[in-house]
């Protein structure tokens, strides 16, 4: 029988912040990380995406937090939108208890979120070059924190920030408490835990690759040239409640957001070239379901985390297999049904036949219903002109007569 939040010797108000938030049973990365972390041990989650990991360290976070206004826990994220995402789950469990929570991202005015530090926190979520300006202004102490997390601890190597990570750890106290959770543990990461972390306990959930049952994966093939009119057909006979679309570049999420508004539907681009404050609102909308479709990049949709997603859409395969899971695990959230398409032009099929062995699966490609790969034109046999005939004639007779 899984273990429930009741079962833990949790504080009352933490108690109630979980089951106001509707927390009751706890999920397996939950279970396993839960009674060591509570005890104080560093550790290790390794997890996918969605399985629980922010409650994993927000609960023991908060069950020994006591609101003075000093920074005393902090959370680094890879991106700014997981930086959001965690903070708002922060200030849902820790707000009814009195814990004041800041997000310190970069993209935005300094001015505000220094001022909300000099008004004093207890709880600071952050990526890590924002975090480090901070820390170099003295505007986030260091000397009070007492537990740090490290949050998709593989994905801040993969973008570049493993070393603003170790320059932050040097100046968090020793005496801290430690908390790594990653999809993988690749061995830059490791290392990072091996020099600053104490013994720390690894659990892992779900190791094995795969993608849930509940979301339906379709391989469609695609003449080159032809993916937005295949895309149109694909909107037509899907017509998704809300879909998540994964092109190659950040100039590309904007050129099929236009081409999608142009055909009538509510489709928006998330890339690095929109300000935070428009990446945000698209966010917002895209949750509410004012926009119904979002395009892309693998990096700007990292850190994304919405339950309702119900298709997810391929343009393009990723280079890597491991990313196409990563990709179509954005559906079928929370128990839902999902659905996972993919276009594929010939020069894709190896990236395909690399999905096929990460997942020890074959995918047929199906038409797409209602579209049509129109045949060429048939080549006609060239008749040659007259002039033509009649000099090959004198030619061929010249020939003869020689």
């Amino acid at each position: 029988m899984a273990l429930i939040f009741d079962d833990l010797r949790l504080k009352d108000r933490l108690h109630e912040s979980l089951r106001s938030a509707g927390y009751v049973t706890c999920t397996p990365i939950q279970e396993l990380t839960l009674p060591e972390s509570l005890a104080g041990h560093d550790l290790m989650g390794v997890a996918k995406t969605g399985t629980g990991k922010t409650v994993a360290f927000l609960v023991p976070i908060l069950q020994g937090l006591e609101p003075e206004g000093d920074p005393q826990a902090l959370v680094i994220c890879p991106t700014r939108e997981l930086a959001l995402q965690v903070g708002a789950e922060a200030e849902k469990l820790g707000g009814p208890m009195g814990v004041r929570s800041t997000v310190l991202y970069g993209g935005t005015s300094l001015g505000p979120q220094k001022q909300q530090l000099l008004a004093g926190v207890d709880l600071v979520v952050g990526t890590p070059g924002r975090l480090l300006d901070m820390m170099t202004s003295a505007y986030l102490p260091m000397r009070r924190i007492r537990w740090l997390v490290l949050d998709e601890a593989d994905r801040m190597l993969d973008m570049g920030f493993i070393d603003d990570v170790d320059k932050i750890l040097r100046r968090v106290p020793m005496s801290r408490q430690t908390m790594l959770f990653s999809a993988t543990l690749p061995v830059p990461v490791r290392d990072l835990a091996r020099r600053y972390m104490l013994y720390p306990r690894e659990f892992r959930i779900d190791l094995g690759t795969r993608v849930p049952e509940a979301i339906v994966q379709t391989f469609h093939p695609c003449p080159h040239g032809r993916k937005h009119e295949m895309l149109r057909a694909i909107l037509r006979a899907e017509k998704p409640h809300k879909a998540l679309l994964f092109t190659a570049t950040k100039l590309a999420t904007s050129e099929i957001a236009r081409r999608l508004r142009s055909d009538g539907h509510d489709a928006y681009p998330i890339s690095s070239n929109l300000r935070q404050s428009d990446r945000e609102r698209i966010l917002d909308e895209f949750r509410k379901g004012t926009v119904r479709i979002l395009v892309a990049t693998d990096v700007a949709a990292r850190g994304i985390d919405i339950d309702d997603i119900s298709h997810v859409i391929n343009l393009e395969l990723p280079m890597e297999a491991e990313d196409y899971v990563h990709r179509v695990g954005r559906t079928g959230r929370v128990e839902r049904s999902g659905r996972a398409i993919s276009l594929v032009e010939p020069k894709e099929t190896p990236r395909l036949r690399q999905i096929e062995r990460l997942l020890d699966r074959s995918f047929p490609l199906e038409p797409v219903p209602g579209f049509e790969v129109p045949q060429g034109p048939a080549r006609k046999e060239s008749t040659p002109s007259p002039r033509r005939r009649r000099r090959r004639g004198r030619g061929d007779v010249s020939k003869g007569r020689g």
